[in-house]
Protein backbone atom coordinates (compact mmCIF):
# COMPACT_ATOMS: atom_id res chain seq x y z
CA UNK A 1 0.00 0.00 0.00
CA UNK A 2 1.42 3.12 -0.91
CA UNK A 3 1.99 5.71 2.03
CA UNK A 4 0.97 9.34 1.78
CA UNK A 5 1.61 12.28 3.28
CA UNK A 6 0.27 15.84 3.71
CA UNK A 7 2.54 18.82 2.25
CA UNK A 8 3.88 21.51 4.50
CA UNK A 9 6.01 24.77 3.41
CA UNK A 10 8.73 25.92 6.12
CA UNK A 11 6.51 27.29 8.09
CA UNK A 12 4.12 24.70 9.25
CA UNK A 13 1.42 25.19 6.77
CA UNK A 14 -0.43 22.63 5.20
CA UNK A 15 -0.48 23.24 1.70
CA UNK A 16 -3.15 21.90 -0.39
CA UNK A 17 -1.77 18.77 -2.22
CA UNK A 18 -0.20 15.70 -0.92
CA UNK A 19 3.26 13.74 -1.24
CA UNK A 20 4.15 10.19 -1.57
CA UNK A 21 7.06 8.27 -0.18
CA UNK A 22 8.84 7.18 -2.61
CA UNK A 23 8.60 10.36 -4.75
CA UNK A 24 10.84 13.48 -4.69
CA UNK A 25 9.32 16.05 -2.64
CA UNK A 26 9.45 19.52 -4.73
CA UNK A 27 11.55 21.89 -2.86
CA UNK A 28 10.48 23.79 -0.64
CA UNK A 29 8.01 21.35 0.43
CA UNK A 30 8.16 19.08 3.59
CA UNK A 31 6.44 16.46 4.94
CA UNK A 32 6.05 15.84 9.22
CA UNK A 33 7.56 12.56 11.25
CA UNK A 34 7.02 12.03 15.11
CA UNK A 35 9.93 10.32 17.24
CA UNK A 36 8.46 8.86 20.20
CA UNK A 37 11.23 8.84 23.24
CA UNK A 38 9.62 5.96 25.32
CA UNK A 39 10.54 6.11 29.44
CA UNK A 40 9.00 3.27 31.89
CA UNK A 41 8.02 4.80 34.79
CA UNK A 42 11.61 3.82 36.61
CA UNK A 43 13.01 6.08 34.27
CA UNK A 44 14.79 3.58 31.88
CA UNK A 45 14.84 5.02 28.33
CA UNK A 46 14.18 1.99 25.67
CA UNK A 47 16.17 1.56 22.61
CA UNK A 48 15.17 0.13 19.44
CA UNK A 49 17.35 -1.53 16.92
CA UNK A 50 16.34 -0.52 12.93
CA UNK A 51 16.01 -4.13 11.71
CA UNK A 52 19.48 -5.00 9.51
CA UNK A 53 16.86 -4.92 6.11
CA UNK A 54 16.18 -1.65 6.14
CA UNK A 55 17.37 0.24 3.26
CA UNK A 56 18.37 3.56 5.31
CA UNK A 57 20.32 3.28 8.59
CA UNK A 58 20.21 -0.43 9.06
CA UNK A 59 21.25 -1.30 12.78
CA UNK A 60 21.19 1.92 13.93
CA UNK A 61 19.26 2.86 17.40
CA UNK A 62 16.72 5.19 18.14
CA UNK A 63 14.85 5.57 20.87
CA UNK A 64 11.26 4.25 21.16
CA UNK A 65 9.11 4.92 17.93
CA UNK A 66 8.80 7.25 15.29
CA UNK A 67 7.87 7.68 11.52
CA UNK A 68 5.93 9.56 8.89
CA UNK A 69 2.63 11.30 9.65
CA UNK A 70 0.07 9.80 7.18
CA UNK A 71 -2.43 12.26 5.12
CA UNK A 72 -5.10 13.32 7.08
CA UNK A 73 -3.37 12.60 10.58
CA UNK A 74 -2.05 15.01 13.31
CA UNK A 75 1.06 14.45 14.28
CA UNK A 76 -0.08 13.16 18.29
CA UNK A 77 -2.10 10.54 16.41
CA UNK A 78 1.06 9.21 14.32
CA UNK A 79 2.86 9.56 17.39
CA UNK A 80 0.02 6.78 19.27
CA UNK A 81 0.24 5.37 16.11
CA UNK A 82 3.87 4.75 15.48
CA UNK A 83 4.35 3.81 18.79
CA UNK A 84 2.21 0.99 18.77
CA UNK A 85 3.09 -0.36 15.60
CA UNK A 86 6.76 -0.63 16.50
CA UNK A 87 6.59 -1.28 20.20
CA UNK A 88 3.23 -2.53 21.43
CA UNK A 89 3.30 -0.36 24.15
CA UNK A 90 0.88 2.23 24.75
CA UNK A 91 1.40 5.12 26.97
CA UNK A 92 0.30 6.65 30.78
CA UNK A 93 1.06 9.63 29.38
CA UNK A 94 2.16 11.71 26.61
CA UNK A 95 3.85 15.10 26.29
CA UNK A 96 5.42 17.38 23.20
CA UNK A 97 9.18 18.06 23.59
CA UNK A 98 9.99 19.91 20.65
CA UNK A 99 9.44 20.55 17.20
CA UNK A 100 12.44 21.35 14.80
CA UNK A 101 12.68 21.78 10.89
CA UNK A 102 15.50 19.97 8.89
CA UNK A 103 15.58 21.67 5.80
CA UNK A 104 17.96 19.52 4.25
CA UNK A 105 15.76 16.12 4.91
CA UNK A 106 12.41 18.07 3.55
CA UNK A 107 10.82 17.21 7.38
CA UNK A 108 9.06 18.74 10.39
CA UNK A 109 10.16 16.47 12.91
CA UNK A 110 7.68 16.47 16.32
CA UNK A 111 9.43 14.72 19.05
CA UNK A 112 7.51 13.28 21.59
CA UNK A 113 8.39 12.13 25.20
CA UNK A 114 5.71 8.74 26.39
CA UNK A 115 5.99 7.34 30.23
CA UNK A 116 4.74 3.70 30.01
CA UNK A 117 4.53 0.84 32.83
CA UNK A 118 4.23 -2.50 33.17
CA UNK A 119 6.41 -5.39 32.12
CA UNK A 120 9.45 -3.67 30.02
CA UNK A 121 9.79 -7.38 28.36
CA UNK A 122 6.18 -6.72 26.61
CA UNK A 123 8.04 -4.80 23.81
CA UNK A 124 7.04 -6.21 20.48
CA UNK A 125 8.95 -5.80 17.12
CA UNK A 126 7.59 -4.74 14.05
CA UNK A 127 8.47 -7.56 11.18
CA UNK A 128 11.02 -5.30 8.77
CA UNK A 129 11.47 -2.51 11.13
CA UNK A 130 12.97 -3.44 14.31
CA UNK A 131 14.94 -6.40 15.41
CA UNK A 132 16.41 -5.64 19.23
CA UNK A 133 15.36 -3.69 22.04
CA UNK A 134 17.63 -2.39 25.20
CA UNK A 135 16.23 -0.45 28.41
CA UNK A 136 18.67 1.77 29.67
CA UNK A 137 18.88 4.22 33.07
CA UNK A 138 19.06 7.81 31.92
CA UNK A 139 22.99 7.59 33.42
CA UNK A 140 24.01 4.85 30.81
CA UNK A 141 22.59 6.79 27.94
CA UNK A 142 25.62 8.51 27.05
CA UNK A 143 28.29 6.43 26.81
CA UNK A 144 25.23 3.96 24.77
CA UNK A 145 24.88 6.91 21.90
CA UNK A 146 28.50 7.35 21.99
CA UNK A 147 29.05 4.00 21.05
CA UNK A 148 26.50 2.73 19.43
CA UNK A 149 24.95 3.93 15.80
CA UNK A 150 22.27 6.59 16.49
CA UNK A 151 20.75 9.32 15.23
CA UNK A 152 22.09 13.35 15.48
CA UNK A 153 19.23 14.45 16.16
CA UNK A 154 17.93 11.89 18.80
CA UNK A 155 21.47 12.44 20.43
CA UNK A 156 20.27 16.23 20.76
CA UNK A 157 17.32 15.61 22.20
CA UNK A 158 18.68 13.07 24.78
CA UNK A 159 21.23 15.32 25.54
CA UNK A 160 18.65 17.83 26.66
CA UNK A 161 16.92 15.38 29.10
CA UNK A 162 20.36 14.66 30.73
CA UNK A 163 21.66 17.65 31.12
Amino acid sequence: MTEVWNAYDLNRNQLPHLLVRGEKIPEGQFHLCVNVLVRHQDGDILFMRRSANKSLYPGYYEFGAGGSVLAGEDSLTAALRELEEETGLVPDSIRLLEQVCSVKDQCHFDYYEVVVSGDKSQVRYQEGETDAHVWLPLEEVPDFVENHPCFKNQKKILGSLIN
